[in-house]
């Protein structure tokens, strides 16, 4: 087992009762259902190193059968409900060997269901490594046209308890099940396949793609979630993912740049914290924020030829945003080189000449669209932070000078109301040249918007109450006082709105600068002639 426990512990995965496999009784364990000639196959294996239990491909498909049903049979049993699935993350890391002994008295299914999970990662970590003439292919897609073996579905039941349950049996048993999946796909079929006898086994990929629909679905589920635990469950899954083209379309199709992004808008949070909890922000976090950006770098290399994916990044702005937040937080610099490495993949997205007209539709969306939400969302401030700090990694400072140019050229051939429409819409306010008397006075009028309904007034009106930046919500308050003041009737306009209610619940908040631009906003509302008050 020690090979196998060091090469869980260098994946950050590993059993907190791994101590306990070693006393496993086959023979009294007859919930499990096992043949004779299963027993056996589960002691050979034990007492030979993996590759040569792998050296035949048969038996190793038998062998990894027969650790998939080991699998079923335990949760079918109970064990995913027991005193093993119960063990929480503090407990683990300082599990001792007796604990595991007590706990394999108490729970001997939990146990097995954690041993047959290690050794099935042990099995594709093997191969993946590489074993002549087997493979992940021929292991796991059985018969002459090679459809993915019936037993796959054990490893699914172990993802069914919404997030709660078994940690460590969720996150094997949703890594293995996404590997095993993912090279089903066409464009892994070459780097996959056994050759035996000069032929390339054939993959039946029409039956790994419901199965590969589920789990996609549960990890875009779990990216759902607030708690950064039962994110950290599928987050080696996502990056196995990530592996082939046709996962990462199937992951974009199903939302998952969307909560992959609000996954990392936990940058924004940051922005705004004390000192002292910036330090509370863990190594563990950190490394979760470093992974999930990771996985975005990837997906940026579809951009150029999906129309989809781009409008699924460029919507709301939230990619942009979640990775200007990344860069101007700075985590650890090896954050802010993958979020920048993404920022100038988005800004140098160039549609693919050969791309399916059907796939391409509405506006277009290129480098230009990227740029534009970049400026709007503050990262020209932040890139200008940068260019003075020494970096070692050239790499880092070829991205932080492609990304200035870029971002200053843009500038230039924005007007100052383009600039100003961007920074709204995507809802990071920043103090400059567009929030002041002299740029309303120009520009009142254009707060009508092209279809005559005030979008960015109510826009403006939205982030008093969602944005959780105070500054944004008292320069929101600013620019909604001078639309007023500026557009004819504005005052009437801005009620109707719901602007007064939003703005006069700030007046008594604890931020005094938002405070005094909350009274001043409602001043403005209220009084007609604002210039004599003033």
């Amino acid at each position: 087992m020690s090979g196998s426990v060091s090469m869980l512990a260098g994946m950050g995965i590993k059993s907190p009762v791994t101590d306990a496999f070693s006393r496993i009784q086959w023979d009294s364990l007859s919930t499990l259902k096992l043949t004779a000639q299963e027993t056996a196959l589960l002691r050979m294996a034990e007492t030979n190193p993996m590759d040569y239990t792998l050296a035949d491909s048969r038996d190793a498909s038998m062998y990894a059968r027969v650790l998939l049903k080991l699998l079923a049979e335990a949760n079918t049993a109970g064990a995913g409900a027991g005193d093993v699935s119960k063990v929480t993350s503090e407990a683990a890391a300082v599990m001792t060997e007796e604990g595991a002994f007590q706990l394999l008295e108490s729970d001997p299914l939990g146990i097995v269901a954690h041993y047959a999970l290690t050794k099935l990662l042990e099995i594709l970590s093997t191969l993946q490594e590489g074993v002549k003439g087997v493979t992940i292919a021929s292991v796991f897609y059985v018969g002459k046209e090679g459809v993915l073996v019936d037993q796959w579905k054990a490893l699914l039941r172990c993802l069914n308890k919404g997030g709660k349950g078994d940690v460590f049996a969720q996150k094997v048993a949703a890594a293995c099940l996404t590997k095993i999946l993912v090279t089903a796909c066409p464009s892994q079929r070459t780097a996959s396949v056994a050759v035996d006898g000069g032929k390339a086994r054939p993959i039946q990929y029409a039956s790994a793609i419901e199965p590969l629909e589920a789990i996609t679905a549960w990890i875009v589920s779990q990216l759902k979630n607030t708690s950064g635990t039962l994110v950290a469950i599928c987050t080696p899954a996502l990056k196995v993912l990530m592996d082939a083209p046709e996962t990462r379309n199937l992951f974009c199709k199903s939302g998952g740049v969307k909560y992959m992004s609000r996954q990392l808008r936990v940058g924004s949070k940051a922005k705004n914290m004390a000192a002292t909890d910036k330090k509370k922000m863990g190594q563990a976090s950190v490394q979760q924020l470093y992974e999930i950006t990771f996985c975005m770098w990837i997906l940026t290399y579809e951009l150029n030829r999906s129309a989809a994916i781009r409008a699924d990044f460029a919507k709301d702005t939230l990619a942009v945003s979640a990775l200007v937040d990344l860069v101007s937080v700075a985590p650890r610099e090896k954050v802010v080189r993958v979020a920048l490495s993404c920022l100038v993949n988005l800004a140098t997205v160039v549609p693919d000449e050969n791309e399916p007209a059907a796939s391409n539709t509405g506006a277009t969306i290129d480098g230009t669209t990227f740029t534009s939400e970049m400026i709007a969302c503050g990262l020209m401030k932040a890139i200008d932070h940068l260019r003075d700090r020494q970096f070692t990694d050239p790499d880092l400072v070829e991205d932080v000078t492609l990304l200035h140019k870029k971002l200053h050229d843009n500038y230039k051939e924005l007007s100052r109301w383009e600039v100003y429409k961007n920074e709204v819409e995507s809802g990071h306010l920043q103090w400059g040249s567009c929030h002041t008397e002299a740029f309303f006075k120009e520009n009142a009028r254009m707060m009508e918007g092209t279809d005559g309904d005030f979008y960015l007034v109510k826009v403006l009106i939205t982030l008093l109450s969602s944005s959780r930046d105070e500054e944004v919500a008292a320069i929101a308050c600013y620019d909604i006082g001078e639309f007023v003041r500026h557009y004819p009737n504005g005052r009437a306009i801005a009620k109707r709105l719901g602007a007064k209610e939003l703005v006069m619940a700030l007046i008594e908040h604890e931020n005094p600068e938002l405070q005094r631009h909350a009274l001043q906003c409602v001043s403005k509302i209220m009084v007609h002639n604002w210039e004599h008050v003033k």
